[in-house]
């Protein structure tokens, strides 16, 4: 494993949203909401879906002997759990697989390093933002410099994980040889043997694989604005979730006032041990 020094991680941005009950249906709103945060607390515990597979944010650590899902999005996901008053479950499936699942009432929420975008709020109800950072281009070593703009991107084999909005990303702008993969390791070993040219990934995310893995790096080009933007935030099922939203923005506000930056450090410094 060869060690690079790690840069700075991006800064975490929150965005307020109104979560106010209102109009003649407001009652019936907040009962129905608190109905969901009765039945977590009732069941004594927080099943939480995510592909474990995206470190820092979730992946698996045997540190101790033991295998476990660590990671930011772990991290916050226990503090959710804590502010609640109830254990937390782990489930873990494929990244396109989450909403599905979520949707079906197989899980309580979805911590993933998901995108809060137009087209999944359709289907699903977000956190506020607890993190941001943007997208970035891993290349082989000694190709840095070799993408010089987004019509190069769109003629390329550009690799990016199924259901994220990286893909989307790569559909938007027409990608003539996107390839769509379950998870990130299939990603990076297809870039390393040779199969794509690029992959677009979450910046953190990229650079810890670039510290793990030789003969990958990442490009010089910048994505451009916009489409280089990566936020996250947590899903929970569509409807009236007054009351289990406001539980959840409450620990979010506090995970990201208190310990987002440590848990980043962290994270980062655990995975790059793997």
């Amino acid at each position: 494993m060869k060690m690079k020094k790690l840069v700075s991680l991006g800064m975490a941005m929150v965005l307020s949203l109104g979560l106010v009950a209102c109009g003649n249906g407001g009652g019936e709103e907040s009962s129905e909401a608190a109905d969901k945060l009765d039945a977590v607390k009732e069941s004594g515990k927080l099943v939480v879906a995510m592909s474990a597979d995206y470190p820092p944010f979730e992946f698996h650590s045997t540190k101790g002997g033991e295998d476990k899902v660590v990671g930011v999005d772990a991290d916050l996901a226990k503090a959710i759990a804590k502010e609640i008053g109830v254990d937390v479950e782990f489930k873990e499936m494929t990244f396109d697989g989450l909403v599905g699942a979520l949707k079906a009432d197989k899980v309580d929420m979805v911590i993933s390093g998901m995108s809060p975008t137009e087209e999944r709020k359709k289907n699903v109800d977000f956190s506020e933002v607890y993190y941001t950072g943007k997208n970035v281009l891993v290349v082989r070593e000694g190709e840095e410099d070799k993408i010089t703009s987004e019509d190069q991107v769109k003629s390329m084999k550009v690799a990016t994980q199924k259901g994220s909005i990286q893909e989307t990303y790569a559909n938007k702008i027409g990608c003539t040889g996107l390839k769509s993969l379950e998870s990130v390791p299939d990603l990076m070993m297809e870039l390393k043997n040779g199969n794509v040219d690029a992959v677009i990934v979450n910046d953190t995310v990229g650079l810890i694989n670039v510290n793990q893995i030789d003969g990958i790096a990442l490009s010089s080009f910048n994505l451009p604005e916009g489409d280089a933007e990566e936020s996250m935030a947590i899903a929970v099922k569509k409807g009236n979730n007054t009351a289990y939203l406001e539980a959840i923005n409450k620990a979010v506000k506090d995970f990201v006032a208190n310990d987002l930056q440590k848990s980043l450090e962290d994270n980062s410094a655990l995975a790059a041990q793997e």
